[in-house]
């Protein structure tokens, strides 16, 4: 199986054999199987109690300390970072997990800036957008993104998950369609199935596919209203569709096009533009785009533009999750308005530069080391593990000895591979990629060898029948 090649490097492997730490828990087959999807759809009528079964599952995997998700920073999260697991275990490690690709998160400029805006303005945006809860820095903010990306307007939500679904909840009826990436993410899923039943999912990438789904519509319906929906980087894979191709084939089927640009703005692209800039995209005339503050602008804050007035007046009035909810805070305005001008600056090219090095070097030494990895170069690199307990047990152990990943498996990602997610950052330094690379070296070793331990086992997951593997 391929994702079991792995060459040992002799000697200096027995030598290292002996520095990898091991917790003090027992993994068990029991504590592996399954996953949290199996709970989702539990029935009875009473809905509370109906919760007790994934919990009963929850308490092993944060008994055995398997259970990585919800993790807790006790320090700033910067490379290396301090925390606490679900079972209250405490951890320091070189960090991989966090999004701060730029490492802009703790830059004094940026730190002062925000401080500034809370001595002027304090702490709460103490109301809506439409009720006096704007900042001036948020206005500014929606003005300086919009222009940098090449759009005439623009409007800021409070989080990137509300843009993304808001969007699409705000501008598509139930009487139009969604034509959609089977791996769009999570807040543009939500916003598609709050909006309309005509959702019409293309293979992931293939915009063939998705011209034969809008044809298709079209025939059947000529005045119907058409969005498409893509990204311009897949956090999962880290692969982008070709953006040119799909909106030509937008503007042909008078179609809408929503890019999610969360992750490849800032960091990708000789002036942070991301794919927009890579794939020079210069018509915005049918394009919506959608991103995040929470990855390069180091705030919690998300954002549409486009170059109709009219588009974003409409979602101010017509979005649940921009006039319904509070503003965006001042200091996260704020904190963005000193994080954009960063990233346009001569530091923010050197900081891309420094991060891509990273991102290069961290890729060609899994590949000397026999891992696979998934698509392009960006600061997201998919680590692909494959076996389920294996990744959750290499994950265990590398934070017992200093290195804090994001386990990623089903249904996030099909069965059979899993990952890390590393997440890299300009910070980085060579030698903690390298003494990374040596410790996973060891670790899955040694996860591949507790688990082939194991008797092959089966357990009873809500209703299914699961083995766990042996390998």
């Amino acid at each position: 199986d391929r994702w079991y090649q792995r060459r040992v490097h002799g000697d200096h492997q027995n030598q290292m054999d002996n520095q990898i730490k091991l917790p003090n828990v027992v993994f068990t087959p029991e504590g592996l199987g399954g996953n949290w999807s199996a709970f989702r759809n539990t029935k009875g009528k009473d809905i509370m109690g109906r919760t007790q079964v994934f919990y009963n599952w929850l308490l092993k995997q944060i008994e055995q300390g398997t259970w990585l998700n919800y993790k807790s920073t006790t320090t700033k999260p910067g490379t290396i970072t301090s925390g606490v697991d679900e079972g209250g275990n405490k951890f320091t490690g070189i960090n991989f997990s966090s999004q701060d690709y730029l490492s802009l998160g703790s830059h004094p400029e940026v730190m002062k800036g925000a401080i500034k805006a809370i001595e002027e303005y304090g702490v709460h945006s103490a109301g809506s957008p439409a009720a006096f809860g704007r900042s001036k820095f948020t206005v500014q903010l929606a003005q300086e993104m919009a222009s940098f990306l090449g759009f005439n307007h623009g409007v800021l939500f409070s989080t990137g998950w509300l843009a993304g679904y808001g969007v699409i909840a705000g501008l598509v009826r139930h009487y139009d369609y969604l034509v959609v990436d089977r791996l769009v993410h999570n807040c543009l899923l939500e916003g598609c199935f709050m909006a309309t039943r005509n959702i019409h999912f293309f293979e992931h990438l293939n915009n063939e596919s998705a011209a034969e789904k809008i044809r298709a519509i079209r025939k059947k319906n000529p005045e119907a209203g058409i969005m498409v929906v893509t990204e311009g980087l897949y956090s999962m894979d880290s692969d982008s569709p070709n953006l040119h191709e799909l909106q030509k084939i937008t503007k042909e089927l008078d179609c809408t096009l929503l890019i999610d640009i969360a992750h490849d703005f800032g960091c990708l692209g000789a002036e942070g533009r991301g794919q927009l800039e890579l794939q020079n995209i210069q018509d915005r005339s049918n394009v919506v785009i959608i991103g995040a503050g929470s990855k390069v602008l180091s705030t919690n804050l998300g954002y549409v533009c486009c170059d109709s007035p009219a588009v974003i007046e409409y979602l101010k009035v017509f979005t649940g999750a921009l006039m319904f909810t509070n503003s965006v805070v001042p200091v996260s305005s704020a904190t963005g308005l000193e994080t954009l001008k960063i990233v346009k600056s001569q530091e923010g090219k050197d900081r891309r530069k420094k991060l891509m090095e990273n991102v290069l070097h961290m890729r060609q030494k899994l590949k000397d080391n026999g891992f696979v990895t998934y698509g392009q170069p960006s600061p997201i690199v998919p680590l692909i593990i494959g076996n389920e307990g294996v990744m959750r047990i290499c994950a265990r152990l590398l934070l017992e000895n200093g290195y804090i990943v994001n386990p990623i498996e089903y249904p996030a990602v099909p069965k059979g591979t899993a990952r890390y997610r590393l997440q890299m950052m300009t910070a980085h330094s060579k030698e903690q990629i390298d003494g990374f690379i040596n410790m996973l070296v060891l670790c899955e070793k040694k996860a591949k060898e507790i688990i082939a331990s194991m008797p092959k086992n089966e357990v009873r997951d809500e209703g299914r029948m699961q083995a766990v593997p042996k390998l």
